[in-house]
């Protein structure tokens, strides 16, 4: 006999501080996502929430799902955080709805409470008084310590998403939130980034914070022997051993000596690192893994290896986990994709200079991918003389240039002399009314085409924009509805682009259910083959969970507006990648057919390929379980 389930969802008023508390039975809504995309349908609003199992002891089961419409990328967008659930799940809530505006910059208090409704309150926040205080580096730290430290009156310790200056000016603000222990934040921060949901929460509803916890109780999945049963069933190992195997990379992976997403990454790339603003793809690979063995094997990667990873310097994001990828030096995380963005991809290869840069872009609360993306791009503009630092208003003293060039480079004085420049660039990319805090893409349009022409970032409708993922493989420039997650195919094998497409429609299928399971996409290796069987045989339930994930796949493409490539660098980027490629796989006729287009006229077979990536994502879409929902697209 099944297991009756409701998954509490609360609707917060912001512009009154009223709300309301409905019960959703399950599967009818499944997870955060399902139950954001229906309400989404209904009123405009920014939806958080927790995965089913969340409270359980299932690794990787606690992540914070957040769901609405993203300011820079101007669609539907889903973000997620890791560890941010398990706290949340004392709420007594699975969902939060938060509609409206307050009439002054608040924040909401979310307080559970054993056996009875939660305690909802709205206060009210001198924002910028908090932001300029010196308390933790201001900005979104000083708001974070705030909040924590003055705001909470329940009992145990809460957790808080709050958000920087970013918010306020720019369509790509962040929201961030440190894992708390026993009364204290950490300084394991975790950012739900991509798609300006920081900006959404702050210019939408004036709400700077959520201040959360509680000790209501729920049956949560919480017994080791039934857990184990499921992993044995599967793999024949307990839960624990597989979890182990699947999160090495996150960890310590023994082949490269190192580990978390900075360590392996940073190890195994080599001369496919890309690295200032993307010039890299363009460059022969004895040139490229000169760069990467003097520079980063040998200098950024030696000091992570010898400050964090021989020191254990690591820690959870908020819930019991063996993965432990959160690496540290001091307060300092360190995670690829940033420490990319704000490091070679801007000419940064050392920590100290890197440390300085992502430290502060935190600090205004910028998604740090979007943010350091458009870096780059503004430092080849300036050594390029595309635009002058007159232009930019740079202040004086600040270096007019970068150093742009990997020859003669050094690792310590010129990454210095970079992370000052990069520095200045986050405080105008912060400032209001600057063009770049409008963004890369408007502020692209306002420097002119030479310099638009070396901006890399994916368009979506008239204004949406978005940094890449950093890989330097043609699913992540796919024109797919949601871009800048992992709801693409990005391993770097050839594949003709039709077929890169419908394989993109596969891994966004996968990833959305591990997005709606409130699930870390760390633990993928087994929960994309065993996360159904978990909750069905669980909840004693069977759930459709093909077609739940195919309908929300296919009502997020039907409203997806993805623009052909603006940059001739999206272009050299994949002729590059092909280039690439090729050396690997020296009897492939499809690919040395794409190259030859290439070479004969680089603009016509990059639309192609785009047309082609486009055409495969409409087919798989099409092909998925269930009656579509949409009309294809049409040509563009």
């Amino acid at each position: 006999m099944s297991k009756p389930v409701v998954q509490f969802a609360l609707l917060v008023d912001a512009s009154d501080g009223s709300y309301e508390l409905a019960g959703h039975d399950f599967p009818g809504t499944v997870g955060p996502v399902d139950y954001g995309l229906a309400l989404l349908r209904e009123r405009d609003c920014l939806c958080i929430g927790s995965g089913v199992l969340a409270g359980s002891i299932i690794p990787g089961s606690n992540r914070l799902v957040f769901v609405g419409r993203s300011p820079a990328w101007d669609g539907l967008y889903v973000s997620t955080m890791g560890g941010a659930a398990l706290i949340w799940d004392g709420t007594g809530v699975s969902f939060l709805a938060i509609a409206g505006r307050a009439e002054r910059p608040s924040a909401i208090v979310l307080h559970g409470r054993r056996g009875r409704y939660p305690r909802v309150g709205l206060v009210p926040v001198e924002l910028d008084a908090i932001w300029r205080s010196d308390e933790e580096g201001g900005g979104y730290y000083a708001l974070q310590r705030h909040a924590f430290t003055r705001l909470w009156e329940g009992a145990g310790t809460p957790r808080v998403l709050a958000v920087g200056p970013a918010s306020r000016h720019t369509d790509f603000g962040a929201i961030g939130s440190a894992k708390t222990a026993r009364m204290e934040l950490t300084p394991v921060d975790c950012w739900a980034g991509r798609g300006g949901f920081g900006s959404a929460l702050l210019q939408r509803h004036n709400i700077c914070a959520v201040v959360y916890g509680g000790d209501f109780e729920d049956e949560d999945l919480t017994d080791r022997a039934e857990a184990d049963g499921y992993f044995q069933g599967r793999f024949s190992k307990t839960m624990k051993l597989v979890d182990l195997e699947a999160t090495t990379k996150y960890r310590f992976d023994p082949r490269f000596q190192t580990g978390g997403t900075f360590g392996v990454n940073f190890a195994r790339l080599a001369e496919l690192m890309l690295s200032f603003n993307y010039r890299s793809v363009g460059w022969p690979p004895e040139r490229r893994q000169a760069l990467w063995e003097r520079l980063v094997r040998d200098h950024y990667l030696e000091q992570f290896n010898r400050e964090t990873i021989e020191r254990k310097e690591q820690a959870q994001c908020g819930e019991p986990c063996p993965a432990v990828c959160k690496k540290l030096r001091d307060e300092y995380k360190k995670d690829y994709e940033p420490y990319q963005t704000m490091g070679p991809l801007a000419g940064v290869f050392d920590q100290r200079a890197a440390e300085k840069l992502n430290h502060r872009a935190d600090a205004l609360g910028f998604d740090a991918i979007q943010v350091g993306g458009q870096l780059a791009w503004v430092m080849e503009c300036l050594h390029d003389d595309l635009v002058s630092p007159d232009e930019l208003g740079l202040p004086a003293g600040v270096p007019r240039k970068p150093v742009f060039e990997p020859e003669g480079f050094d690792p310590v004085a010129d990454s210095a002399h970079n992370a000052e420049l990069g520095l200045a660039l986050l405080e105008l990319s912060a400032t209001p009314g600057h063009v770049l805090a409008r963004g890369m893409r408007a502020a692209a349009q306002a420097f002119g085409p030479a310099a638009r022409e070396r901006a890399v970032y994916l368009a979506n409708g008239e204004r949406g924009w978005i940094v890449p993922n950093q890989y330097w493989v043609p699913g992540m420039l796919a024109p797919q509805a949601v871009m800048g997650k992992y709801y693409v195919y990005y391993e770097a094998d050839f594949r003709p682009p039709r077929e890169v497409g419908r394989k993109c429609v596969e891994r966004m299928v996968a990833e959305l259910q591990t997005d709606n399971a409130g699930m870390c996409r760390f633990h993928r290796g087994w929960s994309e083959r065993l996360w159904e069987e978990i909750v069905e045989r669980h909840f004693e339930l069977e759930i459709d969970y093909a077609g739940v994930h195919a309908a929300l796949a296919r009502q997020i493409h039907a409203q997806g507006r993805p623009v052909y490539w603006e940059s001739a660098r999206l272009e050299e980027m994949v002729h590059g990648y092909l280039d690439q490629v090729r050396l690997a796989c020296r009897d492939d006729a499809v690919l040395d057919e794409w190259l030859a287009r290439f070479r004969r006229d680089r603009p016509a077979a990059a639309r192609a390929y785009w047309e082609e990536l486009r055409a495969g994502i409409d087919e798989a879409m099409g092909a998925l379980p269930g009656k579509p929902p949409y009309r294809p697209t049409a040509p563009r």
